[in-house]
């Protein structure tokens, strides 16, 4: 008897993986901003758009050296 249904190929199968990941990646990006805002701001007591600005990285970076 043969079967009714379609099998998922190769390629489809592959690119489901490849969109879950990116997802999952945008969300983890997504997730490390919203931490550095709360760091920032609400433990840090600073206004949260600093927490973008390259002079506040680049002096993290100076005093990790």
């Amino acid at each position: 008897m043969e079967d009714t249904y379609l099998k998922e190929s190769t390629l489809l199968r592959g690119l489901k993986v490849l969109v879950k990941f990116l997802v999952f990646l945008l969300l983890v990006i997504l997730c490390f901003i919203i931490g550095l805002f709360i760091g920032y701001s609400v433990i840090g007591g600073g206004p949260y758009w600093e927490v973008l600005n390259q002079e506040t990285w680049q002096h993290i970076i100076n005093f990790i050296k």
